[in-house]
């Protein structure tokens, strides 16, 4: 495991591994791997992306893992691969992010672009208005995402008003408020990330007199972690994308929520977390199918493995291109939490698509 368990995404990433430690305590109460309990080396990178490469030197030469399950920003995936292939190792990288790549050495555990955002912008667009302003941090994800939002942004009848930059961790939002305040926009599509920007952003915006009501924020990465930092009434009724929320109805889902509760202590739950649990799950039934550890050998195994434990709703696989399957939804924040308002059909993910076009939905996808 290769996360940020102190620094700036301590909080964030050490909930993202309360979801892998889940799935090792799972498996191992069933018997473990191949008759034996999986045992966990675990890295922590300090929140500094220049330490990454040296975790995977670490778990790699060192703690001798047969893969590596970790990575939260797209800047440390990115970071992080070119010493993945140098060890020959395997990434299970949990987090949904913009696409734009393939790497035989990853497992992309997480939502492409186009499983999320393509539905959930016509939504906001038939739902809560076609004037949007877009926000975000200035690293690729927020980027790229935006210029998926830009391409597909005539097909859905929006207008893009606005669109500014901040580096992360940043908390000071005056200008992009009153920005916001001159251009008049109906929606603000907000993809900054962290909870020290997110808080302080929500919490200008409503000082600044907006409401849910007037201009709701229609978001990309404000999980319920982040609105656990906010007053309730700086939060309620703003929306979030996702493949997962806590709040969904099922006897998966409750039963993950319950065990999770049980064995780490932790009360918030978000689609990396989820990531996090599923491909770790996906590793140990491609260790059984390949009968070995080889890398490559659980590479070829995990296309063909099915995990159908899934708290998304869903069964979790991988495609051939090491992209997994994936539903959305809405949730609308309530006292910190985010109640499911809507749902859309899973979609089977385009490593390539950049908002040219809105995908189809597989006909065996459509009649799940």
């Amino acid at each position: 495991m290769l996360f940020s368990l102190s620094g700036a995404q301590a909080e964030m990433e050490q909930s993202i591994l309360d979801g892998a430690m889940l799935a090792v305590a799972q498996i191992n109460a069933r018997g473990g791997v191949l008759g034996s309990d999986v045992e966990v080396a675990i890295f922590d990178d300090h929140s500094e992306v220049s330490s990454t490469a040296r975790g995977v030197e670490h778990l790699c030469r060192v703690e001798h893992v047969d893969a590596i399950v970790g990575g939260y920003t797209s800047a440390a995936r990115l970071a992080l691969t070119p010493a993945i292939h140098e060890n020959a190792s395997l990434l299970m990288y949990p987090t949904y992010f913009e696409g734009e790549e393939t790497d035989s050495r990853i497992f992309y555990c997480g939502a492409a672009p186009n499983q999320y955002i393509a539905d959930y912008l016509t939504w906001v667009a038939e739902t809560l208005g076609r004037r949007v302003y877009v926000v975000g941090s200035d690293y690729i994800y927020p980027r790229v995402l935006a210029e998926a939002i830009r391409r597909l942004s005539g097909q859905v009848g929006i207008d893009i008003v606005g669109d500014r930059y901040t580096p992360l961790g940043e908390t000071r939002f005056e200008s992009i408020v009153d920005d916001i305040r001159e251009q008049q926009p109906s929606v603000v599509i907000c993809n900054l990330v962290g909870a020290d920007s997110t808080t302080a952003f929500y919490t200008q915006f409503h000082l600044a007199g907006f409401t849910s009501e007037s201009t709701p924020i229609a978001a990309t990465v404000t999980t319920e972690l982040d609105l656990a930092h906010m007053p309730a009434e700086v939060s309620d009724g703003h929306y979030m994308v996702a493949t997962y929320f806590s709040d969904l109805a099922s006897p998966v889902n409750s039963s993950y929520r319950r065990e999770l509760l049980e064995a780490r202590g932790q009360r918030w739950s978000h689609s990396a977390q989820v990531g996090a649990f599923n491909a770790v799950h996906a590793l140990a039934l491609a260790a059984e199918q390949s009968r070995s550890l080889d890398v490559d050998d659980l590479a070829r195994a995990l296309i063909g493995v099915r995990f159908d434990s899934n708290p998304e709703g869903s069964p979790f696989y991988f495609r051939a291109n090491h992209y997994s399957a994936h539903p959305s939804y809405v949730g609308r924040a309530k006292g910190g939490r985010y109640e499911v308002i809507n749902e859309f059909t899973a979609r089977l993910p385009d490593p390539w698509w950049s908002g040219n076009a809105l995908p189809p939905v597989p006909d065996r996808l459509a009649d799940a």
